[in-house]
Formats: C-alpha cells, structure tokens, sequence
C-alpha cells in the first residue's frame, strides 16, 4: 500500500526494519533505523513512494544523489542501512549487482 503520508512512510520503514536488524537494540539497530526514516523521508518526498513501493531506481537515485556530499564512511553506512532494506524486501539477489559504487566499502571490500 501506498504511503498516505510523510508520516505513513517513515512507519513503514520503521515496520519493515525493525526486527529485521541483528545488533544492539540501543546502538547499532537505532543507526539504521534512523538512517531509514532519513532514505524513507527522502523517497517519499521525490517520488510518494514508501518503502514497499521501492524500486531499484529509487535507491540507486538516493546512493547517487542524496548521500554524494557526505563522508565516504557515512556514505558506506547508508548503504549498509540500504542493504537492509534490500534483503528486507526480498530483494538482494535481484539488486546486489546493481548496488555497488565508490560508496560501497571504505575500503573496497565487497
């Protein structure tokens, strides 16, 4: 279902993180659910779309566009959150291939 709101797509997100993430329920999963409501706000605002609505397109957008002026370490964690939202919707055997970049690792590693 398409997200009414702003505020309807950040639960979404939420819904479909939030047990999904391994770690630390007070460190690690808050990063990346933080992350998320951020690349859920984002998407909605460019395209009204929610994250059950995502396609490979909107996060290549958001990889290549709305992370460019961070730092390569911050730019590597959203795409670790992006990840998540990848295998989350069932989808990472499908896209894997095509999420990769300069923003991918750090260090190159893949």
């Amino acid at each position: 279902m398409r997200p009414a709101t702003l505020s309807h797509a950040r639960c979404q997100m939420h819904h479909l993180l939030a047990y999904r993430i391994k770690g630390n329920r007070n460190t690690r999963v808050k990063e990346h659910l933080k992350r998320a409501t951020v690349i859920a706000e984002s998407l909605y605002k460019k395209f009204q779309i929610g994250p059950y609505q995502i396609r490979l397109k909107h996060l290549n957008w958001y990889l290549n566009q709305q992370i460019q002026d961070l730092k390569p370490a911050s730019q590597y964690r959203h795409w670790l959150t992006i990840r998540f939202i990848v295998v989350a919707l069932d989808k990472w055997d499908d896209w894997q291939s095509e999420l990769h970049g300069s923003w991918q690792s750090p260090r190159g590693e893949h």
